[in-house]
């Protein structure tokens, strides 16, 4: 235990047992007034506390010579420049103190409520936090403890939270009210309360945009748990925020509900929701309409779309046959007569297009869709940073599936070919590539590489691969790389094209490398990423000698 320094007040003298120095402690600790002296004594306490020292009978010990509530008074007061030194570890104290005592038992202490209700309206973040973190213990007990908070001034207190200018206060607010509400049952009892039901209806429509932002993400997350929740929060109104949202005057405010809809809509209650509640369908409307009023928004647009095709729980193809999603992102590629996209809208685009073709759900549908027509005709006229978009994109398609079936394979290869054109011919596509990952620029090698990679985890992209004579001296040759990240990937294109050809071998007979090739190619596996060949350094006395 650590000693404790004398000042005056001194809470107990160096040289003592552990034992001696907690006793005098607890004897004296509600006598001390020195900030150093109660520092020191709070180190005492807080080390007897931990470790092997962190039993029950410690704590009863502690909590027998001082009183609960006389920490918290302590937590009140001023102590100059240790303010919130001795806070911060009051705190701590207080953490260990109560970790094992419900919520239940603590609102039986009249004094102790009062000292939580005062904690929970503490600017200090520490202080807030520590009230917080009892209230979170009502989700551990039954529906009659949550009834009781509700009539409390701490309920009040936990959701004015989020309304604090503190951000760490309103977020570990918002944090707990998600706690207490986190089954159905306890959030229909918080709901059905008038009282917190307004609070949060006034939070949730707050004209302090930022208050309002913190309640619309704490409400769309616990929507996002079930569709009862969803259906539950949008019938009392909670929700109507998420669709007047999309029509605002405030561009910023816009944005950042198209960003919250673009996570709930990852989830399944979230993606029935934007469908039921018509925002897909003013969403279309924008870009129909306003596509070149905000481009802000629209790309937000563009990025819910993208996180909808890459959700797992999402029916996507669904979605697009409702709204034709693939047909809106082609018009925000290409461009119409009223609308001409940037570089950096186009770059939008394609990463939504990777996203959504890249979860194999839907490979086959945007593989066969206008929309990856265009995607591949715009390769042509992009700009060198564009192309490394591009290319990420195409990769994330041909990844569909860390282990591709043979309809997955099917699927890509149908694609390839009209990436390709003409399967009889030399391929202009792979020496596109080739001529993209021998380029000086990093980023725009790296990203035609990882096209390389998912390529060759497919026969037809193996033999593609391998039929350029230029493709297997770029990745054979150690010269060529410009870094590290570089050598690693030609590595793996190597990794995965042997690997396909073993299997094919060995599944189907079928030989997708020469001899040759293999033998050279697995020489390099074998090697390593980061071979050097060795040469002999001969000192010219040697070579007088």
């Amino acid at each position: 235990m650590p000693a404790v320094t004398t000042n005056g007040e001194s809470a107990t003298t160096n040289g003592g047992s552990g034992v001696d120095q907690l006793d005098h402690i607890l004897t004296s600790f509600t006598t001390l007034t020195d900030s150093l002296a109660i520092n020191d004594a709070l180190l005492v306490i807080d080390y007897a506390l931990q470790g092997p020292n962190a039993t029950a009978q410690t704590r009863q010990k502690i909590l027998s010579s001082i009183p609960l509530g006389y920490f918290f008074q302590v937590l009140q007061q001023d102590h100059g420049y240790d303010t919130e030194q001795i806070n911060d570890r009051i705190c701590h104290v207080l953490e260990l103190l109560l970790k094992d005592q419900p919520y239940s038992t603590l609102v039986h202490d009249e004094l102790l409520v009062a000292a939580l209700a005062q904690a929970l309206d503490s600017p200090s973040p520490q202080v807030r936090a520590l009230g917080l973190s009892q209230v979170d213990k009502v989700a551990e007990e039954d529906l009659s403890v949550l009834r009781t908070l509700l009539l409390s001034p701490m309920f009040k207190a936990v959701v004015g939270g989020i309304g604090s200018g503190s951000l760490s206060i309103a977020e570990r607010s918002k944090k707990t009210l998600l706690k207490i509400c986190e089954t159905q049952e306890k959030l229909e009892a918080v709901i059905n309360n008038t009282e917190a039901f307004n609070q949060i209806k006034d939070l949730a429509n707050s004209r302090d945009s930022i208050v309002q932002l913190r309640m619309i993400e704490a409400l769309t997350e616990l929507a996002s748990k079930s569709s009862s929740t969803t259906h539950l929060l949008d019938s009392k109104s909670l929700l109507d925020s998420l669709k007047s949202g999309l029509t605002s005057t405030d561009i910023l405010a816009r944005f950042n509900i198209l960003e919250i809809l673009a996570e709930f809509g990852t989830t399944l209650p979230g993606s029935e929701f934007l469908d039921h509640s018509g925002v897909l369908a003013r969403i279309a409307q924008v870009v129909e309409n306003e596509a070149g009023q905000d481009s802000l928004g629209l790309n937000a647009i563009v990025k819910l779309y993208g996180k909808l095709g890459a959700a797992e729980q999402v029916d996507f193809v669904s979605l697009d046959m409702k709204y034709q999603i693939l047909e809106q992102l082609e018009r925000l590629l290409v461009g119409n007569d009223d609308y001409e996209p940037d570089e950096s809208s186009k770059v939008e685009v394609m990463s939504a297009i990777g996203l959504i073709g890249g979860n194999v759900q839907n490979t086959e549908w945007v593989s066969q869709s206008k929309c990856s027509e265009e995607f591949i005709i715009a390769f042509q006229s992009l700009p060198r940073d564009a192309k490394v978009a591009w290319y990420h994109s195409l990769a994330q398609i041909l990844a569909c599936s860390p282990d591709p079936s043979q309809e997955t394979e099917r699927i890509i290869a149908d694609f390839y070919t009209r990436l390709d054109g003409d399967p009889n011919l030399q391929s202009p596509f792979i020496i596109r590539l080739l001529t993209s990952a021998k380029s000086q620029s990093q980023q725009l090698a790296m990203s035609a590489l990882s096209v390389m990679i998912p390529l060759a985890h497919y026969s037809f992209g193996t033999q593609k691969l391998a039929a350029q004579r230029d493709v297997l001296t770029f990745l054979l040759d150690r010269n060529t790389e410009q870094s590290h990240s570089e050598k690693v990937a030609k590595h793996e294109v190597i990794v995965a094209m042997l690997k396909t050809a073993e299997e094919a071998k060995k599944s189907r007979g079928t030989d997708l490398l020469t001899v040759d090739q293999v033998s050279r190619l697995d020489l390099h596996r074998r090697q390593g990423p980061f071979y050097q060949r060795s040469t002999a350094t001969v000192s010219i006395q040697d070579i007088t000698a």
